[in-house]
């Protein structure tokens, strides 16, 4: 995994934790491959979150996923779950998937823009 996407992934659940979230998980991988940049609780929501970022601003903000995307992380909520289901906080829950998208403007300057499906 880049530097980039790292910090990028870092950023995004300290970002989630200003806003109330509770941070579950960071940089998930499944036994598979599967991944998750972030997993967190908003309320009672479980967050699956993707997180994308690009340095520079000749190409703007970097998109969402791709082709593919949310059927990826679909099968790989699926997986955490399957191995956090004893925890009774993580049954009958709602579960939601958002997107954090960061464009590194300079060395100590960001934008953000989270989107939730």
């Amino acid at each position: 995994m880049s530097e980039l996407k790292q910090k990028a992934i870092k950023a995004a659940g300290a970002f989630l934790t200003r806003r109330g979230y509770e941070v579950l998980e960071t940089e998930w991988r499944s036994e598979d491959g599967g991944s998750i940049d972030v997993v967190a609780r908003d309320e009672d929501a479980i967050v699956f979150c993707d997180v994308e970022a690009r340095s520079g601003i000749e190409k703007g903000m970097p998109g969402e996923g791709g082709e593919g995307a949310r059927e990826r992380m679909e099968i790989n909520a699926a997986r955490w779950l399957s191995e956090h289901g004893d925890d009774p906080d993580n049954v009958d829950t709602t579960i939601r998937f958002d997107h954090i998208s960061m464009l590194v403007v300079d060395e100590n300057r960001a934008l953000l823009r989270r989107s939730e499906e």
